[in-house]
């Protein structure tokens, strides 16, 4: 059973390395373009600042794109740091989010 299990995690992780955008993709697909995950709307701008809203809450500040595709935000109000790390999904796109530990959809408009 625990074979099992762990051939399992180790698929998904193949998988999503397979997946995982690199930095100039993550550049030309998610910079300077609003995007959601289906709650609020975040905007990473060209130079160096993003935004993010919902109908609870919002959030600005700067972030960073790392050489291997992560992009981190430090919020403006709190100093908190949050990495999101993209990857094609089908069709579309998903990110990791570190603070949270779980993946969410990144819907393009």
């Amino acid at each position: 059973m625990l074979v099992a299990l762990a051939l399992t995690a180790c698929q998904t992780t193949a998988a999503d390395n397979a997946n995982r955008l690199t930095a100039d993709q993550v550049r030309s697909t998610f910079i300077d373009r609003e995007w959601s995950q289906g709650e609020g709307t975040f905007m990473f701008a060209k130079d160096g600042s993003y935004r993010y809203a919902d109908n609870r809450m919002s959030a600005n500040g700067t972030y960073q794109i790392g050489d291997d595709g992560v992009l981190c935000t430090s919020n403006a109000g709190s100093g908190l740091r949050t990495c999101y790390t993209f990857y094609r999904d089908g069709d579309g796109y998903r990110y990791w989010h570190d603070r949270s530990g779980r993946y969410w959809p990144a819907y393009l408009r």
